[in-house]
């Protein structure tokens, strides 16, 4: 059996997707941040900081894709969920800038296709 069209998208869900994008330049504004603070010369425990920062963003972007991919499940957006679904990349026990450029690459992704949505683009 097909599975029902998603319904026309409501005001509330294309706020939530406004929202959840403007989170998604955030997290990009972060990752550049912690990119920069890698090609800086640190040792012991500010390379250490570093490293927990680039987890610890690895982690709230990881539970933002969980969130969009359970709200895009439940809109029927079954398409665009599962672009969500993937969990992002994880940064090696010594991060470098490629590993930065990587999520930040996943997040970018994920944008575009949330501006698909936000335009109308059917998932």
């Amino acid at each position: 059996m097909a599975t029902p069209p998603a319904p026309p998208p409501t005001p509330e869900f294309m706020a939530w997707l406004a929202h959840e994008q403007a989170w998604g330049r955030h997290a990009l504004r972060a990752i550049a941040a912690r990119r920069r603070s890698l090609l800086v010369d640190s040792h012991g425990l500010e390379q250490f900081a570093i490293r927990m920062a680039i987890v610890d963003l690895t982690g709230a972007v990881a539970r933002w894709a969980g969130g969009l991919h359970d709200g895009l499940s439940r809109a029927r957006q079954a398409r665009a969920a599962a672009a969500f679904a993937a969990s992002p990349p994880f940064a090696a026990a010594d991060p470098t800038t490629g590993d930065c450029d990587r999520l930040a690459a996943y997040v970018e992704e994920r944008m575009e296709l949330l501006e698909d949505l936000l335009s109308g683009a059917s998932a």
